[in-house]
């Protein structure tokens, strides 16, 4: 989808590359409450970490040097606040990481003289994604830098996105119920995945407001395609649930 009046280079990203995203940020814990989050750019890959990041909870700060672009962040709803110095910034985002709460910040300026400046004044994120722009800089201080490509072994996990035909708003609640339901608590990754399914609707925009996604294991999948069939025979859910199933690309940590 490309918003009007967008670069074209802000197509809003797919369900999919946020979730792959959110499972990167969240590998140890799927809260990120507290934590801070910087990356350069506010393009496609940049509205996905801002997004991601807002799921799992942390503080996100995007350095975007074009102010139409940075613009384009906060009308997708990828970003809450537009501000043009790291001083805006950094009162933002101070407080909402006291908070713990959830936080995108777009500030348009020049990536390198504000990395550098953040070096300067002793500002350390616990989370880069990127290289160069003094980013490499903050890695070496001690910032986790998030790595999209990493691999974790373990066999494919299925992809697994649900939608039901009417009043989305009061039936796919249930439906996600289900999903959360299904997840094996013996698996590390679950109470990621139920995080995801938990808060995700809340930011995915409207776009993709009426579609659910999460990787499962085949049992899992097996196991909430049953309850969604009882659930409709029972009229439980009194509306059709689409169920769509396709292997994963990438393996997936067990």
């Amino acid at each position: 989808m490309i918003a009007s009046g967008e670069p074209a280079s802000l197509d809003f990203p797919g369900i999919a590359d946020i979730y792959d995203c959110f499972m990167a940020l969240t590998p140890d814990s799927a809260e990120l409450g507290g934590s801070f989050l910087v990356y350069v750019g506010l393009d496609r890959h940049g509205i996905t970490l801002a997004i991601a990041a807002n799921v799992a909870g942390a503080a996100s700060l995007g350095i975007e040097p074009d102010s139409a672009r940075a613009k384009a962040a906060i009308r997708t709803g990828a970003c809450d606040f537009l501000v043009n110095t790291l001083d805006e910034a950094l009162r933002i985002l101070k407080n909402e990481i006291r908070k713990k709460n959830a936080v995108g910040v777009a500030l348009a300026a020049d990536p390198r003289g504000t990395v550098a400046e953040m070096i300067q004044r002793g500002v350390q994120p616990d989370i880069v994604q990127g290289s160069g722009e003094g980013i490499d800089t903050l890695a070496g201080c001690g910032a986790r830098r998030l790595d999209l490509g990493a691999q974790t072994g373990g066999p494919p996990a299925e992809e697994v996105s649900w939608s039901v035909d009417r009043d989305s708003f009061r039936w796919l609640p249930a439906v996600d119920w289900l999903a959360a339901a299904a997840l094996v608590p013996a698996n590390r990754t679950t109470t990621a995945r139920k995080r995801w399914i938990e808060n995700s609707p809340r930011y995915l925009g409207r776009a993709l407001a009426g579609q659910r996604y999460v990787q499962m294991s085949e049992a899992e999948a097996e196991a909430f395609a049953a309850a969604v069939r009882r659930a409709e025979t029972g009229r439980e859910i009194p509306a059709t649930v689409t169920v769509s199933r396709r292997p994963g690309l990438r393996p997936k940590a067990p």
